[in-house]
C-alpha cells in the first residue's frame, strides 16, 4: 500500500530489457523502502518522447540514451539535467532494411532515407555517428562553428513498428534500434540486419526534471532528498539484478517481461554492465567524448560542444545529486 507521506516519481523508461532493474526495483519494493512511490511512465517512441514529456512537465524522471539528453541540453532544452548512470556500457545499434531491400551492407545506405522515431532521439543521432565512422559528412567551417550537409533524408516514424514497417513498403532505407530489441524480428525474418554500431559511451543515464533541482525551497530540498532516495534503490535493484547468486531469477525476470528466448537474453546478459559504484556516478570524460563525436557527426555545433566542457558540472548534471568522477 502506498503511503501518503511518500514523494511519487513519474519515470520514463523504454520497453525493453534494459528496463528489467527498474521493474524489479518497484515490484521487490527497493522504492518504497526509501520512501517514494515509483510510477512507471512506457516511452515506447524512446529518448525524443521522454526528453519532450520532460519538457512539457509529464515526467519527473527519464532513463534515456545518453547521447540525446546530452544533445538535448547543448541545443537549449534547460527543462532537464542529468543525475545518474543506469547502464554504464555501450548500446549495440543494430543497422535493419527491409527484407527484399537491396542494401546488403552500410555503405550502401548514404544519402538514403532513414527511418527515426522522433528528432533528437538516439534513432536519428546515431544515423550521423554512422556518418562520421565512414567519412560521410561534409563539413565547412565558419569563424566559431561548423556547418554539417545531412548524410540522409530522415523520416519521422514514431513507434517502431512503423520504421520496421517502412522499410518493407520501400518509404524508408533503413532504421538503427538496439540490436537484441530487433533480433526478434531479424529471427522471423520481418526485417534484415546489415550491420551493427556501437558508441564509444555509456547507454542510458538518468535525467531530473529542473522542477525538482537548485533550488533553495523546502519543497524543492525535499524532492532533491527523494531523487538521491530514487538513485539508492536502483542501485540496490541493479546490484540484485547482476549478482551471480541471482543470475536464474534474472534472465527468468527479462524472459517474462519481454519474451525474448532463454539465449538471446544470456547473449545479452553477459555484456551488459550496469555501475556497480551505484547509478549517481558521472564519469566526466565519457560525456565529453560524447559531445566531441556528436560535434564530429555533426549533431551539435563547436560552440555546443564547447558549452558542454565549460558547464558541464552547473549546466548538464546536478552536483547536488549526482557524484562526478
Amino acid at each position: 500500500m502506498v503511503s501518503s507521506t511518500n514523494i511519487v516519481l513519474r519515470v520514463g523508461f523504454v520497453p525493453e530489457h534494459f528496463s528489467s532493474p527498474l521493474h524489479l526495483a518497484v515490484e521487490l519494493g527497493f522504492f518504497e523502502k526509501e520512501g517514494i512511490t515509483v510510477e512507471r511512465v512506457c516511452c515506447p517512441s524512446g529518448t525524443g518522447e521522454m526528453t519532450s514529456k520532460l519538457i512539457e512537465g509529464s515526467l519527473d524522471v527519464a532513463i534515456a540514451l545518453t547521447e540525446g539528453l546530452v544533445a538535448g541540453i547543448a541545443k537549449g532544452h534547460d527543462a532537464y539535467k542529468i543525475i545518474g548512470t543506469y547502464v554504464k556500457s555501450p548500446l549495440c545499434w543494430a543497422i535493419s532494411v527491409g527484407q527484399e531491400s537491396r542494401h546488403v551492407d552500410r555503405q550502401s545506405l548514404r544519402d538514403g532515407v532513414i527511418g527515426i522515431s522522433r528528432l533528437g532521439s538516439g534513432s536519428h543521432i546515431i544515423p550521423y555517428v554512422l556518418a562520421e565512422q565512414e567519412g560521410w559528412l561534409l563539413q565547412s567551417s565558419q569563424a566559431n562553428e561548423s556547418k554539417t550537409q545531412p548524410p540522409f533524408d530522415f523520416k519521422v516514424l514514431n513507434t517502431f513498428q512503423q520504421m520496421r514497417d517502412s522499410v518493407n513498403d520501400g518509404s524508408s532505407d533503413a532504421f538503427l534500434w538496439e540490436r537484441f530489441t530487433t533480433k526478434p524480428y531479424h529471427d522471423s525474418n520481418e526485417v534484415r540486419m546489415v550491420d551493427t554500431i556501437t558508441p564509444p559511451w555509456p547507454a542510458f543515464m538518468i535525467a531530473a526534471s529542473t522542477r525538482h533541482l537548485s533550488s533553495s525551497s523546502a519543497d524543492s530540498t525535499r524532492q532533491t532528498s527523494a531523487l538521491a532516495c530514487f538513485l539508492r534503490a536502483l542501485s540496490n535493484a541493479t546490484t540484485h539484478f547482476v549478482d551471480p547468486e541471482n543470475y536464474e531469477e534474472s534472465i527468468q525476470f527479462v524472459q517474462d517481461k519481454m519474451s525474448y528466448n532463454r539465449k538471446d537474453v544470456q547473449d545479452w546478459f553477459s555484456g551488459v554492465r550496469y555501475p556497480k559504484e551505484g547509478c549517481s556516478i558521472i564519469q566526466r570524460e565519457s560525456l565529453i567524448t560524447c559531445a566531441r563525436i556528436l560535434l564530429e557527426a555533426g549533431v551539435i555545433q563547436k560552440d555546443q560542444e564547447q558549452d558542454v566542457q565549460k558547464n558541464l558540472t552547473t549546466k548538464y548534471i546536478d552536483p547536488a545529486v549526482a557524484q562526478i568522477v
